[in-house]
């Protein structure tokens, strides 16, 4: 099954450290428990400001990669992700309609995003690559402890 990720995107409370209240903490984690039982949830997680982080800029041609330390642009910024495993498209998109942030009120911007999968890349590939790449991926699975919903 595919693989989608949630975004929420950074607002000024998340990136200035503030942690929400309890009842968003709350009806997060009702969220949380309803992704769990439906079987969907790979896994998900909230994000420190952008001033905890580094952006690596990689200026191609061989350059050297440079450092860029945080903070930055809200815009730019992730507050936190989850990752769902569903059917198709629809079925993550009313997942991310479900979402708690609704009620949030200053607002609130999620993006859903697919994972590409070895059929959106397959002329990229060769077959002994593809099956390197699927071993690894099962490791690295089993390793995290992510479910697969196909199993």
């Amino acid at each position: 099954m595919p693989r989608f990720i949630l975004f929420i995107r950074a607002d000024e409370d998340s990136e200035s450290g503030k942690m929400p209240p309890r009842e968003a903490i709350e009806a997060m984690t009702s969220f949380w428990k309803e992704l769990v039982a439906a079987n969907v949830l790979v896994y998900g997680d909230g994000m420190h400001a952008s001033s905890k982080s580094t952006r690596i800029i990689f200026p191609g041609n061989g350059a050297p990669p440079e450092l860029k330390p945080g903070p930055f642009p809200i815009n730019e910024v992730v507050a936190g992700f989850w990752i769902l495993e569903v059917k198709d498209y629809d079925e993550a998109l009313m997942w991310a309609k479900k979402c708690p942030v609704i009620n949030a009120p200053q607002g609130c911007t999620l993006e859903l995003r697919p994972f590409i999968t070895m059929e959106d890349a397959k002329d990229s590939f060769t077959d002994e690559m593809r099956k390197e790449h699927e071993e690894g991926s099962k490791l690295l699975d089993e390793k995290l402890g992510f479910k697969k919903n196909s199993e």
